[in-house]
């Protein structure tokens, strides 16, 4: 730029931006002076080289027009000296804190310009006459800032930084905000979607919609299509509001009384069905972005998200009042009782903000990315403002700064969100209690008294079972014992030792003494399955009337562990110190029902194959055999009381069942003459002394991942959205396009109360949700761009009946149920989807409502309809998903959780996860739970039509529908009733000899030739679109 051309703009600049204040140069020259200043060719003339322009255009103008004018200046001031200022000075002197200490502002250039109480701050080009700079130097003549109380006197390197800016001419490019984001005031004023809403005189009926829609259709010069056929409305009906088809007499029932009363009654009966909720919470979890996972780098399980889900779902089957239903999300836990709802309820509404996506891998380091994800989904779902987009800078576009979002953000910093873990930092923890304070004392006291108890019967035990054992020890002799190698098997009778041999044979025992096999673990513990024969008789009676362990095997199941046999019993015992007798029943190791043990934990161990077949599981296990597994350095021991006195013979086998090329097992067979020890030892079992009891857990109350208060405290601005450059603080308040309030209570809360309050009382709130409502009937909202309404998203079809209809959703008392009513009422929702070409033609894509807009059933539907034909469908309300326990998650980001889990529940239930989502429901274009789906798209890909043919789940519920108990032999009829369970009406006869061909030259069985039709059927666009 010329000298000339810079003298012109430097002089233009002073003279528009100061006359306001009345302190330009120019207004104290000559008027003559100032005009031909203004006029180029005037520059030109010898006026121009007079000493007085010359002074003054050297000193006054060239230095800031200069360096403002070049961009390496502003580049300068943008990332050495607006830091300084954000970070420093604005807490005290900027327009958005609400300050301007000594009445100087530093948020923008006029601000120093103008200057405060002493004059301006800044002189261009001259650092020792700037107050601001005398100020940073902590003069002695002078104000001294920062003071001591904000930080105190700047580090020097950023002295030194403000001295050559102004050195340079001060170059900034801060000018007095004149706009509000991206509107100005007067933009912001008139926009359609911020207006009150009209007052009505009466409420609206149906006629009023059709009329208000006839009046448009009529300025296109637009027809309708006739009205929709009995079986196709009471279709479409059923799956609008419950997601689920009618049944065939249904159906029958309406077509022979289509009056206006019976369909008043249906759908008086589907909006009192469970059902209802469940398919209309589905439409609000997708615009909240419900997920079962936290989405941080592991995706960790949220085990109690469920309650929010399910509390979503019961509150509209309610008809809690949507103004209410908005308060508990933001604010549940702080209302009082109402409208039916209690305060554990408040607490699990609340689940809404605290399913915000977690970020990274260490969470709290991305919070303000959490913070984000609150912020934004609150403009979009009940606002429909894209508040998000001012984390970085203002709205490009809308009326909302930077700051409005740092207020809000004020108000979840000021929250505390339930933690759901991350890799580093660990399990979940800040869930919030359900249970009031008095439940919570009552049970406290009662767990108190249970454990007192437990721990006086865990010292009689102790006392009992040290007895035994110490009576024991004064009296036993080894009677055998070896090592068992891997594979290997050693009878008894062999590891007797040599100078005893034969001793076995002849036994002398009496009432009440003990024979015990016990079996150790060895060195390397593992794969320790050792299978045990014992076998004792009394030699002065017949062999038969021996006592085997054989004989255990048929009722080991629910024998316990103290099992009597003719007189003896035998005692199954962990025998590490003392005898403690395994008392854990496992009827079914491993799922198997031919396995069943008893045990102290999983091992030590006696368990039996009871059935006539060996089973193949960690290894082969024979039929009808008795084993036995040791615990790590805690041996196991099967022991016989003996009835009488007498002679006997023991005979026995302890055999490796598991070979693993480790080391084996040890064993000793012995004896313990002391006739009191049986007595005791059954005693103690008979008794409950030897059962290991469980010590009472301290009492578990129901929580809900949630939010509550956290200490009240400000945000500052994050300049550019970066948290490690914190700029001025900003107080928690409303939008300043909307007033502005501020959001804080007498309590010092944080401010979320007056937050939900503001939101439902703007007329927005209304507007948007009406919209969702319109468009989740018919397809399309008044403002296509549900989650918009600012000045990106769509315009209005119809403004004035958007508003209409919002003002009677206030009127009604916020109720979704009466704006149901008033919508399927119309004659509009009852058009059919067939229309004539000429409808087809005259509005392509269906904005003026000629026509019904046909629509494919949503994943969740479409699965729910198989399930229903095969009357697999479980209609009630689940509870939390089948996650492993907290204890054992070890998730990291490069194992992050993942899983699908089957179930026979309405599909809205199923386990939606953020980073790995569920395959079918992203097959068929279920919601994204990363952002706000304010209406699901529907694709048609090849990978749909493979499900059809391919998927596993699809041909099994085709096999269950062709097996159904109540279908007729005759394929004939059976086709009939196929048409009836999935297309809702009869085939005709077309239809009838189509099916009849199939099924005559499809090969196999009766059930696979008709699960073969059924999923031709199910293929079928009939059944899978509504019309």
């Amino acid at each position: 730029m010329s000298f000339v051309s810079t003298t012109i703009a430097s002089l233009f600049t002073h003279r528009t931006s100061r006359r306001s204040s009345g302190l330009s140069p120019l207004t104290r020259l000559p008027r003559r002076l100032q005009c031909s200043l203004l006029q180029p060719h005037l520059l030109l003339q010898p006026l121009l080289l007079q000493p007085l322009v010359l002074v003054l255009l050297l000193t006054v103008f060239v230095p800031t027009s200069a360096a403002a004018s070049t961009d390496e200046g502003i580049e300068f001031f943008e990332k050495r000296i607006r830091p300084i200022f954000a970070q420093r000075c604005e807490s005290c002197h900027s327009t958005a804190s609400g300050k301007s200490g000594g009445g100087l502002l530093l948020d923008h250039r006029d601000g120093w310009v103008r200057g405060g109480d002493s004059g301006p701050a800044v002189i261009p080009g001259e650092p020792t006459a700037s107050l601001l700079i005398k100020a940073v130097h902590y003069g002695d003549d002078g104000p001294q800032m920062p003071p001591q109380d904000k930080g105190g006197k700047l580090p020097e390197q950023e002295i030194q930084l403000l001295e050559e800016w102004v050195r340079m001419g001060a170059p900034d490019p801060r000018t007095l905000a004149t706009r509000i984001g991206g509107m100005t005031p007067e933009q912001s004023r008139e926009w359609w979607a911020f207006q009150p809403l009209p007052s009505l005189t009466e409420r609206l009926q149906p006629a009023d919609l059709d009329r208000a829609l006839q009046q448009l259709r009529e300025q296109q010069a637009l027809a309708t299509a006739t009205p929709a056929d009995a079986r196709t409305l009471l279709r479409r009906l059923h799956y609008d509001l419950t997601g689920l088809a009618p049944s065939m007499q249904q159906v029958d029932a309406f077509a022979a009384d289509p009056s206006a009363t019976a369909w008043q009654a249906e759908i008086e009966r589907l909006l009192q069905s469970p059902q209802y909720g469940i398919h209309w919470g589905r439409h609000w979890l997708d615009v909240v972005r419900y997920a079962d996972t936290a989405g941080e780098n592991t995706d960790r399980p949220l085990p109690h998200a469920w309650r929010f889900r399910n509390w979503v779902m019961q509150s509209l089957n309610r008809d809690l009042p949507f103004d209410h239903f908005t308060r508990m999300q933001l604010a549940g836990d702080l209302l009082a009782e109402s409208h039916g709802q209690t305060k554990a309820d408040g607490i699990v509404a609340t689940g809404y903000l605290a399913i915000a996506r977690r970020f990274g891998h260490d969470i709290d380091k991305d919070i303000h990315l959490m913070y984000e994800d609150v912020i934004d989904n609150l403009g979009r779902n009940f606002l429909g403002l894209t508040i998000g987009c001012a984390r970085c800078h203002d709205h490009k576009y809308d009326p909302i700064t930077s700051a409005d979002y740092y207020a809000l953000y004020g108000i979840f910093d000021s929250t505390k969100f339930s933690f759901p873990g991350c890799e580093p930092k660990g399990q979940p923890k800040d869930l919030v209690p359900l249970a009031d304070a008095v439940t919570v004392e009552q049970a406290q006291q009662a767990y108190q008294q249970q454990l007192a108890a437990f721990e006086q019967r865990q010292q009689q035990r102790d006392a009992g079972r040290i007895s035994i054992r110490d009576l024991a020890g004064q009296s036993f002799r080894v009677l055998a014992a070896a090592a068992v190698g891997e594979g290997k098997s050693v009878a008894l009778e062999s590891a007797v030792p040599a100078a005893q041999a034969g001793s076995l044979d002849h036994v002398q025992l009496k009432q009440g003494e003990i024979i015990q096999l016990t079996v150790l673990p060895n060195g390397n513990y593992g794969a320790d399955t050792t299978r045990v024969q014992l076998e004792i008789a009394p030699l002065a009676q017949p062999q038969s009337d021996a006592w085997s362990l054989q004989d255990l095997v048929a009722g080991f199941a629910k024998a316990g562990p103290v099992i009597p046999q003719r007189g003896a019993a035998w005692c199954l015992l962990e025998v590490t110190d003392g005898p403690q007798f395994l008392t854990d029943s496992k009827p079914a190791i491993e799922g198997r029902q031919e396995l069943s043990a008893w045990a102290r934990g999983d091992n030590p161990a006696v368990f039996v194959n009871h059935s006539s077949q060996p089973v193949d599981v960690w290894t082969k296990l024979p039929a009808q055999t008795v084993f036995v597994h040791p615990g790590p350095d805690r041996p196991v021991a099967i022991a016989w009381v003996c009835p009488a006195d007498g002679e006997y013979q023991i005979r026995g086998l302890v055999e490796d069942a598991h070979p693993a090329a480790l080391d084996g097992v040890s064993f000793r067979l012995e004896h313990f003459a002391n006739p009191q020890l049986g007595p005791a030892l059954l005693a103690l079992g008979q008794s409950g002394g030897g059962v290991t009891e469980m010590r009472p857990a301290p009492p578990v109350f129901p929580v809900a991942y949630a939010v509550f208060e956290s200490t009240a405290k400000n945000a500052r601005i994050q300049l550019r959205g970066d948290p490690e450059q914190p700029g001025v603080e900003v107080p928690r308040r409303w939008l300043t396009t909307f007033g502005g309030a501020l959001l804080a209570d007498a309590q010092a809360g944080s401010g979320r109360l007056q937050l939900a309050d503001a939101v439902v009382r703007h007329p927005l709130f209304a507007r948007v949700i009406v919209n969702r409502v319109w468009q989740w009937h018919f397809g399309r909202g008044l403002v296509a761009s549900a989650n918009d309404f600012g000045s990106r998203g769509a315009a209005p079809m119809d403004a004035r009946l958007l508003d209409l209809l919002a003002a009677d959703f206030a009127a009604g008392g916020y109720r979704l149920k009466d704006l149901h009513r008033l919508i399927l009422n119309t004659s509009a929702w009852r058009l059919s989807s067939a229309a004539q070409d000429v409808v087809e033609r005259g509005d392509l894509e269906n904005h003026y409502l000629t026509r019904f807009s046909r629509r494919r059933l949503t994943a969740e539907e479409l699965r729910d309809a198989v399930l229903q034909a095969a009357a697999g469908l479980k209609m009630e309300f689940p509870e939390g998903h089948p996650f492993p326990p907290e204890s054992t998650w070890t998730f990291s980001q490069h194992a992050p959780f993942n899983a699908v889990y089957d179930s026979a529940h309405r599909s809205a239930f199923l386990m939606v996860q953020r980073q790995r989502r569920h395959p079918y429901l992203a097959l068929f274009d279920g919601a994204d739970p990363n952002s706000s789906t304010a209406q699901r798209q529907t694709t048609t890909v090849p990978t749909q039509a493979l499900y059809f043919l391919n998927d596993p789940f699809f041909h099994q519920q085709a096999q269950r529908i062709a097996e159904r108990s109540d279908l007729p032999t005759d394929d004939a009829a059976a086709v009939v009733q196929f048409y009836e369970l999935l297309l809702q009406r009869r085939p005709d006869a077309d239809e009838r000899q189509i099916a009849a061909d199939f099924l005559a030259g499809y090969p196999g069985s009766v059930a696979e030739r008709r699960a073969a039709w059924v999923r031709v059927m199910m293929s079928s666009s009939e059944f899978v679109y509504v019309d």
